[in-house]
Formats: structure tokens, C-alpha cells, sequence
């Protein structure tokens, strides 16, 4: 399998956590493509340009994270990062969504951080460093951090690993003492410890 990929991607670093969490990621190829810069290899498979993309061993693209996490999830009888039905599904799916969507608010800011000044741009990235607030607070708040490694565990220690790596003045773990023993205990795990962001 072929992974494209950019080394700061959180959203990659999902996947990469996932794979590695299902012990497969000995079968996948990373593949670094800037999707800005949009290479032929990528567009090939992805037309949008969009990261990660993945290419399973019959030739078939997977897109989204969540989607190629679901689908490395049913390569393997191991471990299953998304329970298949109930209220446990739920509850995953529930918790990925807002942790994910803290990847969605601090990838934006990134992005715009790199944009001339002006103050529009300001106020929108303001908008995304407030709800990131909320949501790290929701999950300081709600007792879910200890168990399993699900998908949701692992994207909210992506999220908080590509904090650490593009926003590191925000302090995020100031009033959030449970979150940031959480995540101090969890970035040693193997799925984190391997998957480090890097440029």
C-alpha cells in the first residue's frame, strides 16, 4: 500500500497512527507529496489533491482519514478502532468528530498564519484558536480519555501533537490538568511514539 502524505499532516498522522496501532503499518509505503503543489503522482490517484490519500495493494484509492482508518480497520481482526454498532460506535464516532475537528481549526490557522496580515484573517484564525478552546475544554471535562486505543483516542492525540508542533505559545494544557496528563502518558504509546510530525 502507498500512502501520500505530508510529514505535518495531523490527519495523516491519524492514519499513520492507526496503521501502526493494527501492526500494519510494515505494509505501507509513505509517499511525501505537498498537495499545494499539486504533483502528478497524487492527482493521478486523488483529483482533489488532498492528503492522505491512500492506494491499497489491488490498486483501489482510499480518501478522507476517517475513511482509510476504516478501511485499515478491516484489514485486521486485532484491534477494532471503530466498534461496529450500539452506543459504543456512537460515542467514537461522536468523540472523533470533535477531535478531528480540532485538526480542522488548527491546520486553518496554520495556513493562514503563512497570509500577509490584515484583519479579517485575524479574527478568523481568533475564531479557530476559541473553538479549539472549547473542545479541548469539552474533553477535559468528559471522562473518556483512559481506554482502548480507538480512532477517537487517536485522532485527539494527533490533534494535540500538531498543537504542540505548530502552536506551541498557546498552552494549551494551562486549566486542562487531565487532558494534558492524558496526553503526556499517551504520546509514549507506540501508535504516537512512531509517528512524530516533522517537516
Amino acid at each position: 500500500m502507498k500512502l501520500f502524505m505530508v510529514g505535518a499532516s495531523p490527519f495523516a498522522r491519524k492514519v499513520r497512527a492507526a496503521a501502526e496501532q493494527l501492526h500494519l503499518s510494515n505494509r505501507i509505503e509513505l509517499v511525501i507529496a505537498n498537495p499545494h503543489e499539486r504533483p502528478p503522482e497524487l492527482l493521478e490517484q486523488n483529483p482533489l489533491s488532498k492528503i492522505p490519500t491512500l492506494v491499497d495493494d489491488n490498486g483501489n484509492v482510499h480518501i478522507d482519514s476517517y475513511a482509510i482508518c476504516e478501511y485499515l480497520d478491516s484489514l485486521s481482526s486485532r484491534f477494532d478502532l471503530i466498534p461496529l454498532a450500539g452506543r459504543q460506535r456512537h460515542d467514537v464516532q461522536y468523540r472523533h468528530a470533535l477531535a478531528h475537528g480540532v485538526m480542522d481549526c488548527a491546520v486553518i490557522r496554520r495556513v493562514e498564519s503563512l497570509k500577509a496580515e490584515d484583519e479579517d484573517r485575524a479574527a478568523w484564525m481568533r475564531r479557530q484558536a476559541l473553538t479549539i478552546g472549547r473542545v479541548l475544554n469539552w474533553f477535559e471535562e468528559n471522562a473518556m480519555l483512559d481506554g482502548p486505543s480507538t480512532l477517537d483516542r487517536l485522532t485527539l492525540g494527533a490533534a494535540l501533537g500538531f498543537l504542540d508542533f505548530r502552536f506551541p505559545e498557546d498552552g494549551w494544557r494551562e486549566e486542562r490538568p487531565k487532558l494534558a496528563k492524558w496526553f503526556e502518558a499517551y504520546e509514549e504509546t507506540p501508535p504516537m511514539a512512531t509517528t512524530q510530525p516533522f517537516e
